[in-house]
């Protein structure tokens, strides 16, 4: 369901989006990174394969989740939800795996996150 632009602004008052550039959903709001130079979070999702999956059936999956991805249909969906598809190669999708894991990891231990458990 889509909001009305003046609900949408609504919302924002006050607010900022967190990923790098401003959101083509919400073009008036700021990013975070306006105000707090370096600051980026963005949410992405991926398919993953087992790490012996052979490389012609990761290409394979790649090319046709390229392909659903560059579905002018499933574009323009996202793009009407503020997202964008990232159209990636595997060694694409694994340094943007990494690349989040090493940032992230890096937050986690400058706040000495624990991990708890229950029982």
């Amino acid at each position: 369901m889509k909001l009305p632009r003046r609900q949408f602004l609504h919302l924002a008052a006050g607010a900022a989006v967190t990923p790098a550039t401003r959101s083509s959903v919400l073009p008036d709001v700021p990013t975070v990174g306006e105000f707090l130079p370096g600051y980026e979070a963005s949410v992405w999702f991926g398919v993953g394969a087992p790490k012996a999956t052979p490389a012609e059936i990761v290409d394979k999956l790649n090319r046709e989740i390229n392909a659903g991805l560059a579905d002018p249909k499933l574009k323009a969906r996202l793009g009407e939800l503020g997202g964008t598809a990232l159209a990636l190669s595997p060694a694409e999708f694994g340094k943007l795996f990494a690349e989040d894991t090493d940032k992230w990891g890096k937050v986690v231990r400058a706040a000495d996150v624990k991990l708890e458990t229950s029982r």
